[in-house]
């Protein structure tokens, strides 16, 4: 999944804004439910202030010297038993995007209610389905991606196990302010 973000990151210009040393790309369980997240974006620093939002200081995570701006999760087995091969690179692109173009560990924010996905998601998932397409089309690498096109079982069977990083994110702490009388 790295290289593939990696490659994502070098084909398609939406994306050129991203750092894929300062991104921690990781699995989280999931059931073997249909329902539920398949994937979802972590940023670690956030609007107006670097680490504290809603009060809540965020831990500082660095690996090999990479101050990490974003966790990528990718809930397996779910993700992997979702859909056909496009609606899983479509996963990809769709977290991917919703990293802030300033790449400061803040989300991309639109105008209007919905911040994350602007004010029709259905127009934010024709536009994640266009990027997936061009992408299919300029990658020279789709090799990268072929494994999308299994299920969970199907790669267990093949490689005897699908493996990744696994974090998990200490809750965040509450700032507690006090007030000299």
């Amino acid at each position: 999944m790295t290289l593939l973000v990696e490659d994502i990151v070098k084909t398609h210009p939406s994306f050129c804004h991203i750092r894929p040393e300062n991104i921690l790309i990781a699995i989280s369980h999931s059931n073997g439910s249909d329902h539920g997240v398949i994937a979802k974006l972590r940023p670690l620093r956030f609007e107006g202030s670097p680490r504290i939002y809603r009060r809540i200081l965020h831990p500082d995570i660095n690996i090999n010297g990479n101050d990490i701006l974003y966790v990528v999760y990718f809930c397996l087995p779910r993700y992997l038993n979702h859909g056909a091969f496009e609606d899983k690179l479509a996963t990809v692109l769709h977290e991917l995007y919703h990293i802030s173009p300033l790449f400061n560990g803040d989300i991309r924010r639109f105008e209007g209610k919905n911040y994350a996905h602007g004010n029709s998601k259905e127009e934010y998932n024709k536009l994640i389905n266009m990027y997936a397409d061009e992408y299919i089309n300029s990658t020279c690498r789709p090799e990268l991606s072929m494994f999308l096109e299994s299920r969970c079982s199907d790669l267990k069977s093949r490689y005897g196990a699908v493996y990744g990083d696994m974090i998990r994110i200490s809750r965040p702490k509450p700032l507690i302010y006090s007030r000299r009388v």
